[in-house]
């Protein structure tokens, strides 16, 4: 656990501004080989990072209400409190509506951003790693870490070995960026990219929830998080996006990298 770097640089955030930088980049170099200018994706990718801090603090706000006392510290993003999920609602709101204005499809749009949200998803949670958040059950599976006294978990379970959920998750995002990254090589038709990622995110997220530590009232039916919940709407959202604009016959245009 590193929360810091060099005494001074926050470790995750260091991890989400190497994830912008990379997946700006990327971002560009997909743009173009669907005909969308550096300039519009850059707008678009501004867009998101604004849409997506907001997301990710007002949905930890939503479902930790109770936390904050008094109120106006729900303002208090520099103390910690993110979800991952109300980034990627928020921004993905934020891609269709900024797309429309732009006249450029949206799944077009949504197809350059959903590797590279995978792939940010990979920085970040090692970060999160680093940092000692969003850490796991206790285990003694051959992988578990212990972290030192004082971090959340050794405050939640005391000085035990617990899951690396924060790694299962960030081995789940690099894993699926790169295999988004060969079926669109391989089969590619508008609109398939983002429904992969829909699926692809929500099966690997719910899944690593299994083993991350979650507070009672975040546990809702079938002792799941809400987390897994829309990861089951993710899921079913991806299969409906994949069946309703493809064409399974034959690949409709090829993409690259």
């Amino acid at each position: 656990m590193y929360p810091e770097i060099f005494g001074f640089i926050k470790s995750y955030g260091l991890m989400l501004a190497l994830s912008f930088a990379i997946g700006l980049w990327l971002s560009i170099r997909r743009g173009r080989v669907h005909g969308v200018t550096s300039e519009q994706v850059t707008d678009m990718v501004f867009g998101m990072l604004i849409s997506g801090i907001v997301g990710v603090r007002l949905f930890f706000v939503l479902t930790h209400w109770g936390d904050f006392h008094p109120w106006y510290k729900a303002f208090y993003i520099w103390d910690g409190g993110l979800t991952l999920y109300g980034g990627i609602l928020a921004s993905t709101t934020m891609v269709y509506v900024l797309a429309r204005r732009r006249g450029i499809p949206f799944l077009v749009m949504a197809d350059i951003f959903a590797p590279v949200v995978l792939m940010g998803v990979g920085f970040s949670r090692i970060g999160c790693f680093l940092a000692g958040c969003c850490f796991g059950h206790p285990s003694d599976v051959v992988c578990a870490v212990t972290f030192p006294i004082g971090a959340p978990a050794s405050l939640q379970f005391g000085h035990v070995a617990v899951h690396p959920s924060q790694l299962y998750a960030s081995a789940a995002g690099f894993l699926f960026f790169g295999l988004l990254l060969i079926l669109e090589k391989v089969w590619y038709y508008r609109g398939a990219t983002f429904g992969r990622f829909l699926l692809l995110y929500g099966v690997s997220r719910f899944a690593v929830d299994f083993s991350r530590y979650y507070e009672p009232e975040q546990l809702m039916a079938l002792g799941w998080s809400n987390n897994q919940w829309i990861s089951m709407g993710l899921m079913f959202a991806g299969l409906i996006v994949m069946l309703t604009v493809g064409n399974f016959s034959r690949p409709q245009e090829e993409a690259h990298v």
